[in-house]
């Protein structure tokens, strides 16, 4: 595979791998806890929803009346700051790319590529930080023999998403950066 194949799938990996953060982040699937067999609250990073088996979803803002756990709060910025850094990779990674009157010359476009590639790469570890510490207050609840067994907390699909998305911004800012060394 050649450099510019290359450079493509790098940027196609890091697209999916923020559109997954964004979908991670929206989704309020961060830590689930079942009351019973039909009965789950699902905590999320904006909204805190309560299901009722298939029949019924109710989904509320955090708001004053709501607190957020710690947790949660700290994630929601450190995943908005990971969304925002990859934007300005991929924003970066454009200008590097296409604007031949913004460049000078063909190493002022690898620079700017490597830029972009050190932000993806840093956008994979800065979420890293906020999925280990929801997943690291999740374990110690899940591991708790003493508590009943429906009113354990459970990791949810954001997580997993979110561990997902690191992965493909990782591998994206090393596919991009790799070959320009």
């Amino acid at each position: 595979m050649g450099r510019p194949e290359l450079e493509a799938a790098s940027f196609s990996v890091v697209k999916l791998g923020c559109l997954v953060v964004i979908i991670s982040c929206g989704l309020p699937f961060w830590r689930v806890m079942k009351f019973s067999e039909e009965t789950s609250l699902w905590e999320g990073l904006w909204n805190l929803c309560e299901a009722n088996g298939l029949k019924r979803v109710k989904c509320m803002r955090y708001n004053l009346h709501l607190v957020v756990p710690q947790d949660l709060q700290v994630s929601r910025v450190l995943v908005v700051i990971c969304i925002i850094i990859t934007w300005l990779g991929l924003l970066l990674y454009n200008i590097g790319n296409k604007c031949k009157l913004c460049v000078s010359n063909v190493n002022d476009a690898k620079k700017i590529k490597m830029a972009a590639s050190v932000l993806f790469l840093g956008a994979g570890l800065l979420l890293l930080v906020p999925l280990s510490w929801v997943t690291h207050s999740v374990i110690p609840g899940m591991a708790n023999t003493e508590m009943v067994a429906l009113w354990k907390p459970e990791m949810g699909i954001s997580l997993y998403l979110g561990w997902f998305s690191s992965l493909l911004l990782l591998l994206g800012g090393a596919l991009l950066g790799g070959p320009l060394l």
